[in-house]
C-alpha cells in the first residue's frame, strides 16, 4: 500500500474541480418517467467502476433513471483530487448538472456509500440537498465489523478481476483514496438515509456472534435487511436489493 501510494504522489492533483484533467460524464444504465432519479457512486477500491450497478440498475428499466459515476483518477490521464472536499465539491458539481433541476437520490455501495453521503452533505451546504441517499452495505471507515473480513473482501474483489483491468493506474488511484480517507469522518446531514444491509456475512464467524458483530454499522435513518452478502446483494440477489429500494423510494 505505501508503493502505491507513493506511485499516486506522482500523478497530478487537483483542488478546484475546474482543474480537473479528464472527462468523468454519468453513464446512463436505465431509463424510465418515475422520480427522483438515481446516481450511484463507484467505489475508490480497484474494483470499482460502473459495472458495480449494471445489475442492480436493470430491474428499474422502464420505471425510473438510473446513472452511475466512473471513480475518479482510475483512467490512464485523468487526475486525482488533492482533499477529500475537492474529490466531493467535483462530485457534486457532476450530480447538480445531471438532475438540472430534478429530485435525485444518491446511492452508493460499500465504499461508494461514504461518496454519496458526502456529496449529499456538500450539496446541502450549497442549498440544493438532494432528496435522499441509499447506503448498500456500507461500512464506517474505522469500524471493526468489516475489518474481519480484509482477507474475504480482497479475495472476492480478485475472483472479479475479469471485469476490470487490475492496472497501476487503477491501482495507485486505490492507494491514494485509501491514503486520502485515513482518519476521515462523515460530515453531517439532515438528508433521509437509507441502510440497505446484506443478510449474510462475507466469511466465517464467530457461530455465537450477534449480526450486530459483523453487520454494516453505519447510523443511516432507516436500515433494511437483503439477501445475500457484501458482493452478491449486487449481483445474483440484485432483484430484491433494487425492491428494498424501491419500496422506501415509493414512501420518501
Amino acid at each position: 500500500m505505501d508503493l502505491l501510494v507513493n506511485a499516486a504522489r506522482l500523478r497530478p492533483t487537483f483542488e478546484d474541480p475546474a482543474d480537473f484533467e479528464g472527462n468523468i460524464r454519468p453513464v446512463r444504465l436505465s431509463r424510465g418517467a418515475e422520480r427522483p432519479r438515481l446516481m450511484c457512486f463507484s467505489s475508490y477500491m480497484a474494483l470499482g467502476g460502473v459495472h458495480q450497478y449494471a445489475q442492480l440498475a436493470a430491474p428499474f428499466r422502464g420505471s425510473r433513471d438510473v446513472a452511475a459515476l466512473p471513480a475518479v483518477g482510475f483512467v490512464q490521464g485523468e487526475s486525482l483530487p488533492a482533499t477529500p472536499e475537492a474529490f466531493f465539491r467535483f462530485q457534486a458539481r457532476v450530480v447538480s448538472e445531471y438532475a438540472d433541476g430534478a429530485p435525485v437520490v444518491l446511492l452508493g455501495s460499500s465504499a461508494g456509500g461514504m461518496i454519496a453521503h458526502s456529496v449529499a452533505a456538500a450539496l446541502e451546504s450549497e442549498g440544493t440537498p438532494p432528496a435522499g441517499v441509499v447506503l448498500l452495505d456500507t461500512y464506517l471507515p474505522y469500524s471493526a465489523s468489516i475489518g474481519q473480513f480484509e482477507n474475504a473482501m480482497l479475495d472476492e474483489m480478485y475472483e472479479r478481476e475479469a471485469l476490470v483491468s487490475m492496472e497501476g493506474v487503477r491501482m495507485s488511484a486505490m492507494g491514494w483514496y485509501l491514503h486520502l480517507f485515513e482518519g476521515w469522518k462523515p460530515p453531517e446531514s439532515s438528508v433521509p438515509s437509507l441502510l440497505v444491509r446484506a443478510a449474510d456475512p462475507l466469511g466465517e464467524v464467530d457461530p455465537d456472534a450477534s449480526a450486530a458483530d459483523w453487520q454494516s454499522d453505519w447510523p443511516a435513518d432507516s436500515a433494511v435487511d437483503v439477501p445475500g452478502n457484501h458482493f452478491t446483494m449486487m449481483e445474483k440477489q440484485a432483484g430484491t436489493t433494487a425492491q428494498a429500494i424501491e419500496d422506501w423510494l415509493a414512501d420518501l
